[in-house]
């Protein structure tokens, strides 16, 4: 189950369910947060299980960890506010604010709602990688029609005319003034959904087809390799910190060009 900030009126009890959903229960996260804070595991401990609380520089750094976007960074830093105000009226108000959040925040979810593709639609846009990729080309404003699409990506035209015809139909794309951009609807796909697979086995097989042409700016690497379970484990336990640094860099930065990252960890 996803977990959503604005569930929540504690700070502490957000991370704590945010924890829980990690894989293998969170184990690690405590020690994995303290290293990102500089801080040690103690107090981390103390703040998420006990009566200390953040201070806002802290808290701060704890949003970026968590790849937080601005409006839920605004309300984990209210959560806190809320946590360390020393009396009651003070409580009082920054509840008030909270719930006001909690309500915004619940109408744009209902919103989101409306705007999801249906089951039969993921299907087809997790049927290739070429709608996701023609999506996010899209998105650097480079790319505005069929024809430059489909040299871009050395495809057939009418192939792409295809795809942009679905995107936009389906909402996932909007054209205005002759120019494509992101559209309103969003596509969410739960890691136990049977397309889950589907989509890393479609760019798995784009990223075997660019090692034949590998540039510069492309990096690969595959390495079987023994160890102890110790740092297997430790690996384990640092791969999704190391995808939270680079979404918290990606998400806000401005959309110029496309990659993909592909990472896989598992045992032989």
């Amino acid at each position: 189950m996803a977990v959503t900030i604005y569930q929540f009126q504690d700070y502490k009890e957000f991370y704590n369910s945010w924890v829980e959903n990690q894989p293998r229960g969170g184990f690690g996260e405590y020690r994995r947060l303290a290293q990102a804070l500089n801080v040690s595991t103690t107090m981390v401990s103390q703040v998420f299980k006990g009566d200390k609380h953040l201070s806002l520089e802290l808290a701060s750094e704890v949003c970026d960890f968590l790849a937080l976007d601005e409006d839920e960074t605004d309300y984990f830093l209210l959560l806190v506010d809320h946590g360390r105000a020393g009396s009651h009226k003070l409580q009082q108000r920054f509840l008030r604010q909270i719930k006001s959040r909690q309500e915004k925040a619940k109408k744009t979810e209902n919103r989101l709602k409306a705007t999801e593709l249906d089951e039969s639609a993921k299907m087809t846009f997790y049927s290739s990688w070429v709608y996701q990729g023609v999506r996010m080309l899209a998105d650097t404003g480079q790319y505005n029609n069929a024809e430059v699409l489909a040299t871009r990506l050395n495809l057939p035209r009418n192939h792409i005319q295809k795809v942009l015809d679905f995107l936009i139909d389906h909402h996932l794309l909007v054209e205005e003034k002759n120019k494509l951009k992101l559209g309103p609807s969003h596509i969410h796909l739960p890691s136990s959904s049977p397309l889950a697979s589907r989509h890393l086995q479609n760019w798995h097989i784009q990223a075997t087809s660019k090692m034949t042409q590998i540039r510069d700016e492309d990096f690969f690497f595959s390495g079987p390799m023994s160890m102890s379970e110790e740092v297997a484990e430790w690996v384990r336990m640092e791969l999704p910190g190391f995808v939270q640094s680079i979404t918290a860099k990606v998400i806000p930065s401005k959309s110029e060009t496309v990659r993909c990252l592909n990472i896989d960890w598992f045992e032989y």
